[in-house]
């Protein structure tokens, strides 16, 4: 569930005068269903959205949920769960393998409402801060995020000390120079993904530019090659090129290049297309580093033609990369 929707949604409750049980995952192992950052929410009129893995566990959670959303003496409490059978704690009911830890709050309006709706302001905001949940209970304190601080922090975890932090910025960015249909449908998936969108046009009328509900934000500029420079976050950030035509793909590039410092850049096209546009840079005096990094085609080679296909494509690499590291550390770590 996405951070800004999530947080929207609690504050929309509590605003209505309901309860909100909320529940985080945060630790994983490699093959746990739950994942780092997964959440669920469910309120005293008895809304559930999100998940923390789904299945039995969730199943459980959910309906110990219902029994204490209302309960006034219920603290934050920290529960590790294993799935498989033959484990050295509690088993969650699955078989799957792998652990996870989650993390459990109830928020009452009149305890948490001011505070969510800070929270709820700054995820909508796009601004950095800090949302902390520990034995005693929840806070939140805004403030700058840097390119290498973690998205979650787990501390203490077998301790009465534990506590979890969540940078409320998200640190999974795209920019997508392109509002057509590539744009819209890649900007739909990556949305979906949890992903920060911000995209780019030149064209003031496009209907799929228009229609783009998925985009945190949507600019509209005279040359692409201004694009880059409205970045905000650019190391934390992919940018994926999939203009209408191959001066305005030039343009963008070159802007990017100018600008530099992004996790990746991306362009979509034929070879040829790519070809002719790579001399184009380098005639231009483009450097031949950031030529030749470019990710060209963007995307894994699934041999996509549709707009969907191309999203899902270049979506995979963005997601495939991000997770590489992430997926070692896995490997050769057990949840502590």
């Amino acid at each position: 569930m996405h951070r800004v929707r999530f947080w929207s949604t609690v504050d929309r409750l509590l605003r209505a005068g309901e309860n909100v049980f909320v529940a985080f995952v945060v630790q994983h192992t490699l093959h746990s269903p739950g994942t780092t950052g997964a959440r669920l929410l469910v309120s005293s009129g008895r809304t559930v959205d999100g998940t923390i893995g789904g299945g039995a566990m969730e199943f459980a959670v959910v309906n110990r949920a219902h029994h204490v959303v209302s309960d006034p003496g219920f603290e934050p409490e920290i529960h590790h769960l294993y799935h498989r059978e033959d484990a050295p704690g509690e088993t969650s009911g699955m078989i799957c393998a792998g652990e996870q830890i989650n993390v459990y709050c109830v928020l009452s309006p009149s305890v948490d409402g001011t505070l969510i709706e800070k929270i709820a302001d700054a995820a909508r905001s796009d601004r950095s801060g800090a949302v902390t949940i520990d034995a005693s209970g929840l806070s939140f304190a805004e403030g700058n995020a840097e390119s290498a601080e973690p998205q979650y922090v787990l501390e203490g975890a077998d301790t009465s000390e534990w506590m979890f932090r969540e940078q409320l910025l998200n640190l999974r960015r795209v920019a997508i120079m392109g509002g057509g249909h590539c744009g819209l449908a890649l900007s739909r998936l990556l949305y979906q993904l949890g992903f920060e969108v911000t995209l780019y046009e030149t064209r003031k009328d496009v209907e799929t530019f228009v229609d783009n509900t998925f985009a945190r934000s949507k600019t509209i500029l005279p040359s692409y090659e201004e694009a880059a420079e409205r970045i905000e976050h650019t190391g934390l950030t992919d940018v994926v090129v999939m203009t209408t035509d191959f001066p305005s793909d030039v343009a963008a590039l070159k802007g990017i290049a100018t600008t530099g410092g992004f996790r990746s850049v991306g362009l979509m096209g034929s070879p040829a297309k790519i070809h002719r546009i790579q001399k184009e840079l380098r005639a231009s005096g483009v450097s031949h580093q950031f030529v030749d990094a470019l990710r060209a085609p963007v995307g894994l080679p699934i041999h996509s033609n549709t707009p969907e296909e191309i999203a899902v494509s270049v979506a995979a690499q963005i997601v495939q990369d991000r997770n590489a590291e992430e997926a070692e550390r896995l490997r050769t770590r057990e949840v502590r």
